[in-house]
């Protein structure tokens, strides 16, 4: 009985893991077709993402903006509510900073500065979640289509304010003011880490407690699972549906104002990171468990930041890591499927 409970406990960890080796396998075998040496792409990933102190600062630091979107998409997926639309409600949520900071430094102190931007950033990604919110528990439409149909909008929407409104005269590429170093997100102290990553930790850490102890987080897990009975339960469906969906487009809002209060310091045209696949491949893989979320940001931020690097020294296309995260999506298809077929068959 003991051993069924820890293969149980086991094997899905087991499954994760070996679509994340799966993936590098057939992620290898398609550099070397392409003429790349593999060997040599990985021990660059692994020596400068892990072997020097600027690879684990930069990987830090790129993990901050991944626990805030997942922590979102942790609320969503758990009420079976699919969010594409991350990276548009990053983007505007990202401008939303990028307009207000500029303009309030100087005649707010710095902590109201922050939370000004953050709360109109959340507010902006939700905003911006509203319309498929409204389309899916009025009139039944997937939400998958209507929140990809809103990136676009997003993109298009962001890369008007960038070049028109909201640029800067001052320069000729399109962005918006430079923010002051001394109104971006403090660092963590002896570290070039801002406090965005404690930020990203206490939200995965308080959407884990909602889901393990909250009425909110029971009432959101029973529709997740069975719409049928979340409906003889009682619940408000329509509304922990909306709920959901725009808690996700928030956090993902909230997101963006990280990388641009944190890191970026402006809003640039052009630019947009599109974190939505890396959180869906890293939730996935931590088989929504809140906790298991953390350690995961961790590998795939150490992924960006290993992309990057190896892009410049091994001239490994900048498509790479994205592929990778694919492959990972797909090998946890199989490998989950394979994994309820194993332990269907240890049922007595």
């Amino acid at each position: 009985m003991h051993e069924r409970v820890w293969l149980r406990l086991f094997v899905p960890v087991l499954s994760s893991i070996l679509a994340v080796v799966a993936a590098f396998l057939c992620g290898a075998l398609f550099l070397w077709l392409t003429g790349k040496d593999p060997g040599q792409a990985y021990t660059i990933l692994v020596s400068r993402g892990l072997g020097s102190a600027l690879g684990i600062t930069e990987t830090l630091i790129k993990m901050a903006p991944l626990l805030l979107v997942s922590a979102g998409l942790l609320i969503a997926l758990k009420a079976s509510v699919w969010n594409i639309g991350i990276d548009g409600q990053f983007l505007i949520g990202a401008s939303l900073a990028g307009i207000l900071a500029p303009r309030l430094a100087g005649g707010v102190p710095l902590v109201g500065l922050l939370l000004i931007c953050a709360g109109a950033a959340f507010i902006g990604g939700a905003v911006w979640g509203l319309a498929p919110a409204v389309l899916k528990v009025r009139y039944g439409l997937n939400e998958i289509i209507t929140t990809i149909m809103m990136n676009y909008v997003a993109i298009y929407l962001t890369s008007w304010l960038v070049k028109g409104p909201f640029s800067d005269p001052a320069v000729v590429a399109p962005q918006m003011p430079t923010i002051p170093p001394e109104f971006r997100l403090p660092f963590l102290p002896f570290t070039r880490i801002h406090i965005g990553l404690l930020v990203g930790l206490l939200a995965v850490l308080l959407i884990y407690l909602m889901f393990r102890y909250g009425a909110t987080g029971l009432a959101l897990t029973i529709l997740g699972r069975s719409r049928k009975a979340a409906l003889h339960a009682g619940l408000p469906v329509n509304r922990l549906v909306a709920l959901a969906l725009l808690l996700s487009a928030g956090m993902a809002g909230l997101a963006g104002a990280n990388d641009v209060l944190g890191v970026k310091g402006l809003f640039q045209g052009e630019w947009n990171p599109m974190y939505g696949l890396t959180a869906f491949a890293l939730v996935f893989l931590a088989r929504l468990n809140g906790l298991l979320v953390i350690p995961f940001a961790y590998f795939f931020a150490f992924l960006l930041f290993g992309g990057e690097v190896m892009a410049r020294t091994a001239r490994i296309p900048a498509y790479f890591v994205p592929l990778l995260e694919g492959l990972m999506l797909l090998f946890f298809a199989v490998s989950t499927y394979l994994e309820r077929r194993y332990l269907r068959g240890l049922e007595p």
